[in-house]
């Protein structure tokens, strides 16, 4: 794919905004042009026409561009395509170019055409007969099928040109990033919260990134996977940052006043209350949490209706109903897989009790929680946590300021 200067960008549910129609848009050229800027270094005239986006680049545009493309919330398929003056016979050289780039030469094929210049003299049917017809005459080892083809030859007649395409990137789809509010993600090293965070980045929420960073009782390794983590899903939206919060210590101060079998859902507790402190410093409007009903004990519903009284802001739980292998999955297909199953230290599992409280009781809960304010130890993890910006193209880079 690396000679091709023009790519149709289409949308999933910008259709349905209505007179809204027209921000949605803007903030999706916005994010397109962020991604550009970090992925393809040459100019790109960015376009609007006929309800997508067209980007014509002085030179080809990169794999990595495509990539980087394909990731963009709002995004329903990016498709590279070559664009031929409005004359009939200059078609057929540049598809048999594309069907003559397959390294596999035994394909089936289906020729579709979207005649959005009504006024041109053929017909969508005419034009998939006849030049359906020429292929199979110029290449009489291919075969069409019209059911399911291994190529699909597009052809768009628009009045000015006609664009041929024989490839598509399937890509999330969904609303664009910062259309739908900003969540703070309480990000593990696990599988489940960066697939969280992959799902509402695709309805268009903007996220800054928490790591609680147990130091002393874990070492380094452990920060490094989560900013590798950070990188890669960084890549679903731009301008995030992460921020990695000091906590061993308090982690160990709760651990020895507290009930063992209370010390999991009292970790969870101050951290979900840490989060609500860092939501309010930088105006987001949420959380975003990995949980998924019944997975570990923190995660019951007992526990989980004790951590909403904590939290003074809505919690999202994209993968509530969501099985292991169900995550697992998607976070192969977004590229966190392979660094979540990096084995690291937890310092929670080195705290966990033999027998955590499942159906936990609200008197003790509410009790500890009196009696117990770590309001001002928050506070100060928060303002001792090193902070990164993440762009576009997953590059963390320090922040002083935050």
């Amino acid at each position: 794919m690396n000679d091709y200067n023009t790519l149709a960008l289409l949308v999933d549910e910008l259709w349905l905004k209505g007179k809204n129609r027209g921000d949605y848009f803007r903030a999706m050229k916005e994010n397109i042009e962020k991604a550009l800027k970090a992925w393809h270094k040459k100019r790109v005239n960015v376009k609007i026409e006929s309800q997508r986006f067209l980007l014509r680049s002085e030179t080809p545009f990169t794999e990595e561009t495509l990539l980087g493309l394909k990731r963009l919330g709002g995004i329903f398929q990016v498709i590279p395509v070559r664009e031929i003056p409005l004359d009939y016979d200059q078609l057929m050289d540049p598809i048999l170019k594309e069907l003559d780039a397959r390294e596999d030469q035994n394909f089936t094929f289906k020729v579709e055409t979207l005649r959005s210049f009504k006024k041109y003299p053929k017909n969508s049917m005419e034009i998939n007969r006849h030049i359906g017809h020429l292929i199979l005459e110029a290449r009489p080892n291919l075969k069409v099928d019209v059911k399911n083809p291994d190529v699909m030859v597009k052809i768009r007649v628009l009045p000015e040109h006609f664009y041929v395409s024989t490839k598509t990137l399937m890509a999330p789809g969904g609303l664009p990033v910062g259309t739908n509010g900003h969540l703070v993600t309480m990000l593990s090293g696990g599988f489940d919260s960066p697939v969280a965070s992959y799902l509402m980045s695709k309805r268009g929420c903007k996220q800054t990134f928490v790591f609680y960073y147990s130091y002393p009782f874990v070492g380094e390794e452990v920060k490094e996977k989560i900013e590798k983590l950070a990188s890669v899903l960084g890549t679903y939206q731009a301008g995030s940052k992460l921020w990695i919060v000091p906590f061993g210590k308090l982690q160990k101060k709760i651990a020895k006043t507290c009930k063992e079998n209370y010390r999991t859902i009292l970790f969870r507790k101050f951290m979900v209350e840490c989060t609500n402190k860092l939501a309010k410093r930088i105006n987001a409007d949420a959380l975003l949490t990995g949980d998924s009903l019944g997975q570990v004990s923190s995660q019951t519903i007992g526990n989980i209706s004790l951590i909403d009284e904590v939290s003074l802001m809505p919690i999202m739980r994209p993968l509530i109903g969501f099985n292991k292998k169900e995550t697992i999955k998607l976070a192969k297909e977004i590229g966190t897989h392979d660094i979540s199953v990096i084995p690291h230290d937890d310092a929670c599992s080195m705290f966990a009790p033999k027998h955590p409280v499942i159906k936990p009781k609200n008197d003790y809960w509410h009790e500890y929680s009196k009696e117990n304010d770590f309001s001002d130890e928050l506070n100060n993890a928060l303002d001792d946590a090193e902070v990164f910006d993440i762009s576009v193209n997953g590059l963390l880079t320090s922040c002083q300021n935050h």
